[in-house]
């Protein structure tokens, strides 16, 4: 009597899922396990192998699902013949990976069987469609439910209330109902200890400091991230732009109102924080295509340039501006004949290869030049106390209300909708662009409360980055111009201060 494929003791695999485990331990798809078991028994076949995908969406085929891959290759290798799930729904919800999945269960002539929707015969055209069909109705209540999920997501941003998910932010202590990872989280209170170290952090870079310069020293404390591990460039720039720290909401890079976490600067504080880095990240970029990490060996490092790009007579002012043209920076290194730190225009790196000037002979002189600077800030600012930032502030503030206006128009649609848009894109720009004025004559400001006196005192004592905040919120470049005969005689003419 011949043996049906359906008599034979089939080596299973059960394979559960569930996409969000809020009760945590798996619970769930120890429930979708027993269910198998009990229909694999029914069945008369052997369970060879669970496979388990716990906390994992089959919505996104850019996630991974290890278990429903190893699945797959054990059907492939031959160690199962057979495949039990819980519903359809937890093999597959996309339309893609029901067509692989049928490409390898005809392969192999493997059997799937459900315990909700009984067995699916993917060999025949029938089955196909039935498959299809559940796959389709499985694809709709996905994006159903990210419908829905982005309307809460949106109610959050307008009352300014909290997600429910993602790490716990650096500087505040979340408060939760229940236990487990999934729990509700009700409420964000202030990390003290944290909230010091942002305020720190925060007036340093009002002050003009470095980004690098905050993660190298962050790391030597030993001042850990909310997940334990140590601050990175991206991470201590994410925190200090972000809308959080003022107690406010933001949405997709953008500020939506107040939230219902406390603050820890002001909001006015914040906007300068993001113009003043928004604003170093443009220049680094367009100039260097890397970030503004700071050259901790040197105080003048990242500010001298050389003119061989934009040549023209020394003594008289560099016409680069007129020309719309670039001068190149100068690296660091060591003049070959002594041990002499130099400043050199490298050719590898797009410049002439030729120029150098000498640490020591540079240093000096920019502090002499530096000191000379601030006695004429004090002195001008004795003559013409003339602050631009209120004017500044207030032109932002009919832009604001101009930008609302113009979002009701879109609206409406009584006028072209990409008319609109432009005209919104271009307030954005010259909004930014102002609250960039306001933030850096901040960092102006704050190094000018220093008197000339009482930078000269404190200057020696000053570390290296304190030197190079100082002088980055007051110099905008150092020229390097052609050394001029007798070559072995230092010439301070050879060096031209661009002053913010």
């Amino acid at each position: 009597m011949k043996t049906s494929a359906r008599d034979r003791i089939r080596r299973v695999g059960i394979y559960v899922r569930i996409s969000d485990d809020r009760e945590g331990g798996g619970l769930g798809v120890k429930r979708q396990e027993d269910d198998c078991r009990v229909l694999a028994a029914s069945l008369g076949w052997k369970v060879v192998e669970v496979y388990v995908d716990n906390d994992v969406t089959a919505a996104d085929r850019r996630k991974k699902r290890k278990d429903y891959i190893r699945m797959l290759e054990d059907v492939q290798s031959g160690h199962i013949d057979a495949v039990i799930s819980w519903h359809p729904d937890r093999l597959y919800r996309q339309p893609a990976e029901l067509e692989d999945l049928i490409i390898i269960v005809e392969e192999h002539k493997t059997e799937i069987a459900t315990v909700k929707a009984g067995d699916l015969d993917l060999s025949t055209p029938t089955g196909r469609l039935v498959a299809r069909m559940l796959g389709a109705i499985a694809k709709y209540e996905v994006e159903h439910k990210q419908e829905r999920i982005l309307r809460k997501v949106q109610e959050l941003v307008a009352a300014g209330k909290i997600h429910n998910s993602g790490h716990r932010p650096f500087g505040y202590t979340r408060l939760f109902d229940g236990e487990g990872s999934r729990r509700k989280i009700l409420g964000e209170i202030l990390n003290e200890e944290e909230a010091v170290h942002i305020k720190k952090w925060a007036a340093r870079v009002l002050e003009g400091e470095r980004i690098g310069t905050l993660v190298a020293e962050a790391n030597e404390a030993g001042i850990k991230t909310s997940t334990g591990g140590p601050w990175s460039y991206q991470a201590m720039r994410f925190l200090l732009v972000s809308g959080r720290i003022s107690g406010r909401k933001e949405h997709k890079g953008e500020i939506h109102g107040q939230a219902v976490w406390p603050k820890i600067i002001e909001p006015e504080d914040s906007d300068s924080i993001r113009a003043l880095l928004a604003e170093r990240s443009e220049e680094f970029r367009a100039e260097f295509g890397e970030r503004d990490t700071p050259a901790l060996k040197y105080p003048l490092s990242g500010l001298v340039k050389c003119t061989c790009k934009v040549p023209h007579v020394v003594g008289d002012p560099c016409s680069c501006k007129e020309e719309g043209k670039k001068h190149h920076r100068m690296s660091t290194g060591q003049r070959g004949d002594k041990e002499m730190p130099i400043y050199t225009c490298k050719k590898d790196g797009g410049g002439c290869g030729g120029r150098t000037i000498q640490i020591p002979d540079l240093e000096p002189l920019m502090e002499k030049l530096l000191f000379k600077r601030m006695e004429e800030v004090e002195a001008a600012a004795e003559a013409d106390d003339n602050d631009p930032r209120p004017a500044l502030e207030a032109k932002l503030a009919r832009w604001e209300k101009r930008k609302k206006e113009l979002g009701d128009e879109l609206l409406d649609g009584d006028r072209p909708a990409r008319e609109i848009r432009e005209a919104i894109d271009t307030l954005n720009v010259r909004m930014a662009r102002a609250r960039q004025e306001i933030a850096q004559y901040g960092v102006q400001a704050n190094l000018h409360e220093i008197n000339a006196a009482e930078l000269r005192e404190a200057w020696k004592g000053y570390s290296v980055a304190r030197k190079q905040t100082t002088y980055r919120g007051l110099i905008k470049e150092i020229l390097i111009h052609p050394a001029s005969r007798p070559f072995n005689v230092w010439n301070p003419d050879r060096v031209e201060v661009l002053w913010r």
